[in-house]
């Protein structure tokens, strides 16, 4: 019985220090690239030079932390934002200032939507 409670408490905290660990990951990757985008935006509204780095350094971010945000979050949320990612480098290429602008701003707002929802509040919990 001793050995049960143990176990159980065990597990209880592993899988807390796993959810927290994830929100963790996720607030901070989230924010990297939100702040990414944001400065391509503001790049490609100027045209600035350094529009290309910019567009360089959002598809650097998604590489690196699309693998996790895959297996842990649901896909729905994240197609729309892979897409949108996925469009910078070929806007950016073509000089599609409108579009690239349309792009980075869903991206924004899929960004901003993925974190409130996966945020763990009492709201999103209950």
């Amino acid at each position: 019985m001793r050995i049960r409670l143990i176990a159980a408490i065990c597990l209880l905290v592993f899988a807390l220090g796993a959810a927290l660990g994830f929100a963790a990951f996720l607030e901070h990757a989230a924010k990297e690239l939100e702040t990414a985008l944001t400065t391509a935006l503001e790049d490609a509204l100027t045209e600035s030079p350094g529009w290309e780095t910019a567009t360089q350094e959002v598809t650097r971010l998604w590489a690196r932390d699309k693998g996790l945000m895959h297996v842990l979050l649901p896909h729905v949320n994240l197609n729309e934002l892979e897409w949108a990612l996925g469009t910078l480098p070929e806007y950016q290429r073509e000089q599609e200032a409108t579009l690239y602008v349309e792009q980075c701003v869903r991206g924004i707002q899929c960004i901003r939507t993925i974190r409130e929802m996966e945020r763990p509040t009492i709201g999103n919990i209950f």
